[in-house]
């Protein structure tokens, strides 16, 4: 498309991009809500809901970003819709991606399912989600903020009896760019011998194209006792004889959790070992990464990425609560390779990643909450095998009721190449929040990355975020500013976020 004589007319592009996907997009979710608000308007109407066990519900998550200084709109869109009757239930997703975080532009039916469920029996048709035990053999999940979905679409039935849990499947993974056609054949199953005894076993198995025959199998128990909880799950995977990989991998994951009033203790631990299971760009299991889920921007952004190839550790976590208005918890986890020889990763192998971090929160005469925490972390899988300095502080300060005022700060102290390199990054954030109706945050962060070498890019950034919720149904969020660009990271997968200089629009609706 040519463009026009005239300044105004070039402006105009850049604020409404040529964009016929989202237009027609949002032409199809105003038509769609539209029918939910007659729907629903003829339903009172007439009375359907005594006579009628049928039950319709949808929603649907916007986002959509303008860069000004790239002239570029990123636009996503995921409308679910959910139809159910006595013991049947459909379900649709219909999505829209303008680009994609790959630089894809699509719009797709990328979920849909048939679900029939008469008393112990779940017979599933088309895509579904699953995992088999803690995730080391299977696990099909979905996460927005990691635009990562790999669901299955296929064939899945479950049995749900008094003491005995099977569940058998047969599908194709959803992949980043396209479906993998190579399907998956998996059961799994659990008994319960006694009240504080299960048992439980797993099986998948797929045959990869130009490389073979791939499985994985294990098992599982899980001990229940007043104050304590033990789980334990073994799994073994089987490569092609004779083919790219030297030897068949093994994980192994082990927890323990001790509680009583006021105070909880966690152990956790893993040994994963040639362990990925992965075609293409589906990594199929997914087990647990014992790492510290931060919350916090500038800890988030530097979490530790999940490596199922060669890795041993552990975790142990405790909290307490020595008073009714003070709580704490502290975390350490320690991450090795297998280099050395014993099972114990602490003092073994060489230390790939290890984090101490604690926490304390403290509500002052029902006036503010104020947190504080502090973390040390180390990562010699990043460049410059850095460790990481960071304190935090957090307040509430309750004006009234549903009033309060916000402050946060983050501080994050960088040292890389044994202290050739340091510098510093900090978030302040600032908000009123008038729950749950209405919040406005500004948010400045900077960095002195800049100083220590040749630095072409942004050095402040500053966002304001609006945050409303319309009636009981609509959740908006308007944000105008500029925005770094960093990881987010979550259970151990981490995707880039890109940098924002300009507005972004999140709504989230039910209807």
């Amino acid at each position: 498309m040519k463009k026009k004589r005239g300044e105004k007319r070039v402006k105009s592009k850049i604020i409404f991009p040529n964009s016929p996907l989202i237009i027609r997009y949002l032409l199809f979710v105003i038509l769609f809500s539209s029918f939910f608000i007659l729907r629903f308007s003829v339903a009172q109407d007439f009375d359907f809901s005594d006579t009628d066990s049928w039950e319709i519900s949808a929603s649907n998550q916007l986002e959509y970003s303008l860069d000004k200084k790239n002239h570029q709109d990123i636009f996503h869109n995921w409308l679910d819709f959910n139809w159910t009757h006595d013991l049947y239930n459909v379900g649709l997703r219909y999505e829209a991606h303008q680009p994609d975080d790959r630089g894809k532009t699509y719009q797709e039916l990328s979920y849909r399912y048939f679900e029939l469920s008469p008393e112990f029996l779940t017979l599933t048709v088309g895509n579904y989600y699953a995992m088999f035990g803690r995730g080391l053999i299977l696990r099909s999940y979905e996460n927005r903020d990691l635009r990562h979905d790999d669901n299955l679409e296929g064939v899945k039935g479950t049995i749900d009896l008094d003491g005995f849990d099977l569940t058998l499947l047969g599908g194709t993974p959803r992949g980043k760019y396209e479906r993998i056609n190579d399907p998956l054949h998996g059961v799994d199953g659990k008994i319960a011998f006694f009240e504080w005894m299960t048992l439980g076993g797993s099986y998948l198995r797929t045959n990869i194209t130009d490389f073979g025959f791939v499985r994985l199998y294990g098992g599982n128990a899980g001990l229940t006792f007043p104050h304590l909880d033990l789980y334990g799950e073994y799994a073994r995977k089987d490569n092609p004889p004779g083919k790219y990989i030297e030897k068949d991998g093994d994980g192994i994951y082990l927890s323990s959790n001790l509680y009583y009033s006021g105070f909880g203790l966690s152990v956790e631990y893993k040994d994963y070992e040639r362990f990925e299971f992965i075609n293409k760009d589906v990594t199929y299991n997914n087990p647990p990464s014992l790492t510290k889920e931060h919350l916090y921007t500038l800890l988030n952004r530097h979490a530790y990425i999940l490596n199922l190839y060669d890795e041993k550790g552990l975790q142990i976590q405790t909290t307490s609560t020595p008073h009714e208005k003070l709580s704490l918890s502290a975390n350490f986890s320690h991450t090795t390779d297998h280099k050395g020889k014993s099972w114990w990763p602490y003092g073994h192998g060489e230390m790939i990643f290890s984090e101490i971090y604690g926490e304390m929160e403290y509500d002052y005469k029902d006036l503010a909450t104020i947190k504080g925490a502090f973390s040390r972390m180390e990562n010699k899988r990043e460049e410059g095998s850095p460790y990481y300095l960071a304190p935090v502080f957090d307040l509430t300060y309750y004006l009234s009721g549903q009033t309060s005022l916000i402050f946060l700060l983050e501080h994050l102290w960088t040292n890389k190449y044994d202290g050739k390199l340091t510098y510093y990054d900090q978030i302040i954030s600032l908000g009123l929040s008038h729950s749950p109706f209405i919040s406005l945050t500004f948010t400045h962060e900077r960095t002195t990355e800049w100083k220590t070498k040749d630095w072409s890019g942004k050095k402040r950034w500053f966002i304001v975020t609006l945050d409303l919720l319309m009636g009981e149904k609509h959740n908006l969020s308007l944000s105008i500013g500029s925005r770094r660009a960093g990881k987010v990271c979550s259970g151990g997968v981490c995707t880039d976020r890109p940098a924002l200089d300009g507005g972004e629009i999140k709504l989230l609706s039910q209807f």
